[in-house]
């Protein structure tokens, strides 16, 4: 594949194009796991600013459209897709390594790679990116690359929505509902506490406008559970895929000091219910290995574990 067959992804319409390359992988793979639903290209996506689309995430293409993406996450992590009739083990897999090694190097170079906590177990001159169990091919290719498996991964559950979705018992006072635009700053607090346990949220105001903003995002999915008092206590986003049927919960959080009294369950059920509503049929969602609560929480609300996604590291000099 030439070199001029690439370029960075640097305006709403290319965060379409990715939308689109996510939802047909989605509806090609239905019988498995793909690895990007068009729900975490707009979470991940929507809310950033044009430099930085540009500086981090990168289109490969051919006569056929979309035959890559990568997602550059800095400093040290990089998650990508080839389009489901493009072999893992070719080259283009190379050139989108290649891209992100250089990518982790002149990091490196500027002396501007801090690795976060969460990352800091894989090493500093590394880069990593990830393999579902259920995928030996891009596990191989990989490995013949020099990256080689740690012991850090997410679980990845799924859940039908045609069987019987309970109706969770609320405390007085207590309503579900969903998002509206008078929310905004009472629902960034929600998420930047929820989120606090694993180090200080960067999220804004401005941020989560752009994400509403976003084709793929519904208003009616985006729910948020609320006090006697008016305060939102625990949320979910669902995301619903028309074409394939298959909805996905990104993000899910509580605020830390009511975790473990069954909010969680309950905005996870009214999503489904509205992904239901929606006409999806099934339901995804994923935590990291370490998120103990979740691990506990999903199976409990009748998610089944589906796959696996491990990390894979290579040592960069």
């Amino acid at each position: 594949m030439p070199d001029d067959s690439s370029r960075p992804c640097e305006r709403l319409s290319d965060v379409d194009l990715v939308v689109q390359f996510a939802r047909a992988n989605l509806k090609t793979r239905l019988r498995g796991l793909t690895y990007w639903h068009p729900g975490d290209i707009a979470w991940r996506l929507a809310p950033l600013e044009t430099n930085e689309l540009a500086a981090n995430v990168w289109l490969w293409s051919d006569d056929a459209g979309v035959a890559g993406v990568a997602m550059f996450e800095p400093p040290l992590n990089v998650e990508f897709d080839l389009r489901s009739d493009i072999p893992v083990n070719g080259p283009l897999l190379g050139e989108i390594l290649a891209w992100a090694e250089r990518k982790r190097l002149t990091l490196l170079d500027r002396d501007s790679g801090d690795v976060p906590v969460a990352y800091q177990m894989l090493g500093e001159r590394t880069l990593t990116t990830t393999a579902l169990e259920t995928d030996p091919v891009r596990i191989a290719a990989l490995e013949a690359r020099g990256y080689q498996r740690v012991e850090r991964h997410s679980v990845r559950y799924r859940r039908s929505l045609e069987s019987a979705i309970p109706e969770p018992a609320l405390p007085p006072g207590m309503k579900l509902r969903h998002l509206t635009d008078a929310d905004l700053e009472e629902r960034i607090d929600l998420h930047r506490d929820a989120w606090s346990v694993w180090g200080p949220s960067s999220a804004t105001i401005e941020e989560y406008r752009k994400l509403r903003a976003s084709p793929v995002y519904r208003e009616e999915l985006d729910v948020v559970l609320e006090d006697a008092s008016g305060r939102f206590i625990s949320y979910c986003i669902c995301w619903a895929d028309m074409p394939s049927g298959v909805g996905v919960f990104e993000p899910v959080g509580t605020r830390p000091r009511v975790a473990g009294h069954g909010f969680g369950r309950a905005v996870l059920f009214e999503g489904m219910r509205r992904l239901k509503a929606k006409g999806m049929h099934t339901a995804l969602i994923g935590t990291a290995s370490v998120n103990t609560r979740a691990l506990r929480l999903y199976p409990y609300c009748g998610f089944e574990e589906l796959d696996r996604e491990h990390y894979y590291v290579k040592q960069l000099g």
